[in-house]
């Protein structure tokens, strides 16, 4: 008997296969379980992803009392990793905190962050992970800076600019970067990371329910399709998709070739 999973199970799926984290695993785990369809066809499966998330809470309780070791490297998580690095003093701990759930220590003495600080930005329900690059510029945490897909550069006048560009350049870090000031507003930081990015936001549409996905901006309905699971764009049919227009809701029936826009709505008809 066939599974006939949601795509949310699909989904929950492929972010469990690239969790780096116990915790993430658990959490992508736990919502296959939830998404998983009920019915005898799937008792076993069922009963394999319980017996793998009774396995990892174990293996998280166990590393939580051996916990102590600081990791130099940050692995990525969330659809994209984002560096944030500037001079001591220019407030890059308090837009972190801002933009994020994490709560960095914050002081007004220089050097205060001494490792990278990591958290999860929410962007309408995508999340985009951020690093904060401790001012010591240590080698090895530079190198987290030139394995990110882009960066954040606080500086407060031309001359730190000046200085900072000069500095990434003559480490031979070069990827799409962006300045800030320290008193930009949160909602402007957050909105001009997601341009950087080069993201739109689409919404699959499953059973009457909208589950937020980011794709590159120019995606088409294939890259969709072979982001939720390969046999998705093996067993393609057709896809409606719902689009916000100036005249109101348009629905469009189309093929693994169209061409998405942000906003879009999308529900998948398979073989």
């Amino acid at each position: 008997m066939p599974m006939n999973a949601t795509i949310e199970y699909y989904l929950a799926e492929k972010k469990f296969q690239s969790a780096k984290t116990v915790e993430d695993k658990i959490l992508y785990l736990e919502e296959m379980i939830k998404e998983i369809p009920k019915h005898k066809g799937v008792e076993s499966q069922l009963a394999l992803l319980k017996t793998k998330l009774a396995k990892l809470k174990k293996e998280a309780a166990s590393a939580s009392k051996k916990k102590g070791a600081s990791r130099k490297g940050v692995s990525k998580e969330g659809e994209a990793q984002v560096c944030i690095i500037g001079k001591t003093m220019t407030g890059k701990s308090t837009i972190l905190s801002k933009l994020t759930d994490a709560r960095p220590r914050i002081s007004d003495h220089p050097y205060t962050t001494t490792k990278p600080e990591v958290g999860m930005m929410d962007y309408n329900g995508v999340k985009i992970q951020l690093v904060e690059i401790p001012s010591t510029f240590s080698p090895e945490y530079l190198s987290i800076c030139r394995s990110a897909d882009a960066l954040v550069i606080v500086a407060n006048t031309d001359e730190e600019k000046k200085e900072l560009l000069k500095f990434l350049e003559s480490n031979y870090i070069r990827i799409t970067c962006m300045f800030i000031k320290s008193d930009q507003s949160v909602d402007d930081i957050r909105n001009r990371i997601w341009t950087l990015l080069g993201f739109m936001l689409v919404y699959t549409r499953d059973r009457g329910r909208l589950s937020p996905m980011a794709l590159k901006q120019g995606s088409k309905l294939k890259d969709f399709a072979f982001k939720i699971h390969k046999d998705f764009v093996k067993n393609f049919r057709f896809a409606q998709i719902w689009r916000k227009t100036s005249r109101g809701m348009r629905k469009i029936q189309a093929g693994l070739d169209y061409n998405l826009e942000d906003g879009d709505a999308i529900e998948l008809h398979m073989k």
